[in-house]
């Protein structure tokens, strides 16, 4: 299942999510993750594809084709801890009491915008193929700031490149359907561009933070990414990590 068509809806919930809210903890999830163990026989694993749009997950496991080709090997397994997620291309919980989110994201990506407010074409020429290149672009993609610098890891059983950005202090007007970045393009920042996304838009306001971990799984460049808007409550990003822990590649 293509997810192109699913974007202008998530621009809508994200767009939904606000910046109050109980304070999160401080430091970032740069701790590595490692690979988690085999679901047991009696699992039912549920493809994340299968399902609608942001319907609601049962806790349980759940795997994605994160290039969206069904002909290559490449498959992610992980784990949702709790009620209250949301069917994403990973995972994606909306805080009833501040309306931000916090959300996993597991995909591939084979370019990135020109400029993330001003410029959303994709970058001519596109990114370079390896980890190294994708991981510089994001570094330099302005109006991005980068608050964790990128770094050698080992995650999830796989070597790669470890880095956060986050949303500077742009003009933001709004909530909900009305939000949106003074100046920017259609109002949106846009960084990412996959080959089944025209582009991630799904930054809420400034202080949201995007975690990458940029990997090399057998010559396929995985992405996977924690995101929370600032004032995330403690819980739902101790959720998201325990589902950054779970994550099995395969």
């Amino acid at each position: 299942m293509m997810i192109g068509s699913r974007f202008v809806g998530v621009a809508l919930v994200w767009a939904m999510a606000g910046c109050t809210g109980g304070a999160e903890g401080t430091g970032s999830t740069t701790a590595s993750p490692t690979a988690s163990s085999e679901p047991t026989a009696s699992q039912t694993v549920q493809d994340i594809r299968d399902l609608p749009d942001f319907a609601p997950l049962e806790p349980g496991t759940y795997l994605i084709d994160p290039d969206g080709d069904p002909s290559t090997p490449l498959r992610v397994v992980y784990e949702v801890p709790e009620d209250g997620w949301s069917q994403w291309i990973g995972a994606l919980r909306t805080s009833e009491a501040s309306g931000g989110h916090v959300g996993v994201s597991i995909f591939t990506v084979n370019n990135l915008v020109r400029e993330g407010c001003s410029d959303h074409r994709p970058a001519d020429p596109p990114v370079g193929p390896s980890v190294d290149d994708l991981a510089g672009a994001l570094a330099d993609l302005a109006p991005f700031k980068v608050t964790s610098p990128p770094r050698e890891i080992t995650a999830f059983g796989y070597p790669g490149i470890h880095l956060e950005l986050t949303v500077p202090d742009l003009p933001h007007q709004g909530k909900g359907n009305e939000s949106g970045f003074t100046g920017c393009e259609h109002g949106n920042l846009k960084s990412w561009i996959a080959p089944t996304v025209g582009g991630f838009y799904g930054y809420s306001g400034p202080g949201y933070r995007e975690e990458f971990w940029i990997l090399d799984v057998a010559d396929t460049r995985l992405v996977i990414t924690a995101e929370r808007t600032a004032g995330s409550p403690r819980q739902d990003v101790a959720e998201m990590r325990a589902i950054l822990d779970s994550i099995r590649v395969e």
